[in-house]
Formats: structure tokens, C-alpha cells, sequence
């Protein structure tokens, strides 16, 4: 059993490189490139695994079953997929959004165009409204100053 000097020599030797140990290694501990090999155990035959060239060294080196790393990568990338698919949601919902939005500011257009059209009408009607109201007093004071006229010289 090893003591704990013993483990944190170990690992201040050889410090954990993330990928070597999940997915594919890519790098062994030593920095070599890892290398696909054969098993031929009796427990494990024909089974392939990542090692490293310098495996006779005494050294830490990579070593890694390749269907452990193979199951690990496509795991990675069923959680990849997830995350896609979940943007890939949300950036048609936010498109949903800007159709309906540029619907919304298309109806504000079509309602700014009515109201200035009303605003206009408004505008004459007061406008005329204006000169019958005019017409009209002066029409009153005519008639005023009719009555008046017939009504003096009697």
C-alpha cells in the first residue's frame, strides 16, 4: 500500500492530463504521441488498447483500452448533440420572435399611417368646420341686423 508522500510524489511527477484520461489520449505522460497496440492476455485477447512507446522505461505512461475511450467519446458527443439541438430550439424560438416582432412593428406602421390619415381629416374638418361656423355668424348677424332694419322704422 502506498503511503501519502509516496501519492503526492506521484502525482507531482506525472500530473493528470485531462486528455489522457477521458476520450482518446492524445498525449501520453512523457509527451510521446500514444500509440494503438493488441492485447494478447489471456483475459483481455485481441482487445485493443493506447500505450506508449516508452512503456519499458519504469516510467508512467499512457495506458487506456480503446473501447473505454471510444465509449467516452461518444458519450462527449451524445452530450454535444444535446447542447446543439437545445440551441439550435432556442434560435428558432428567437426567430419565432423576430418574425413575430417585425409582424408587431409591420401592424405599428400600418397604425401610425391611420392615425395620420385621421389626424388629416381632423385637420380639414376643423378647417371647414372653421368657415361654416364663420358663415353662419356672419349669416346671424345679417339676419341680426335685418331684424334690427325692419324692426326701427316701425
Amino acid at each position: 500500500m502506498l503511503d501519502q508522500a509516496e501519492i503526492e510524489a506521484a502525482r507531482n511527477q506525472y500530473p493528470p492530463q485531462p486528455e489522457v484520461e477521458f476520450g482518446f489520449p492524445k498525449e501520453c505522460y512523457c509527451g510521446r504521441e500514444p500509440l494503438l497496440a493488441t492485447s494478447y492476455t489471456r483475459n483481455d485477447p485481441g482487445r485493443r488498447f493506447y500505450t506508449c512507446d516508452n512503456i519499458d522505461d519504469g516510467d508512467c505512461h499512457v495506458y487506456k483500452w480503446w473501447d473505454v475511450a471510444v465509449t467516452e467519446e461518444i458519450k462527449a458527443l451524445g452530450t454535444q448533440y444535446a447542447q446543439l439541438s437545445d440551441k439550435v430550439d432556442y434560435l428558432s424560438f428567437r426567430s419565432d420572435d423576430d418574425t413575430h416582432l417585425r409582424e408587431f412593428k409591420d401592424l405599428q406602421f400600418d397604425l401610425e399611417q391611420k392615425l395620420l390619415r385621421v389626424e388629416r381629416i381632423g385637420c380639414d374638418l376643423a378647417r371647414n368646420t372653421s368657415r361654416l361656423f364663420r358663415i353662419a355668424c356672419v349669416m346671424v348677424v345679417v339676419l341680426v341686423l335685418i331684424g334690427i332694419g325692419l324692426a326701427a322704422p316701425m
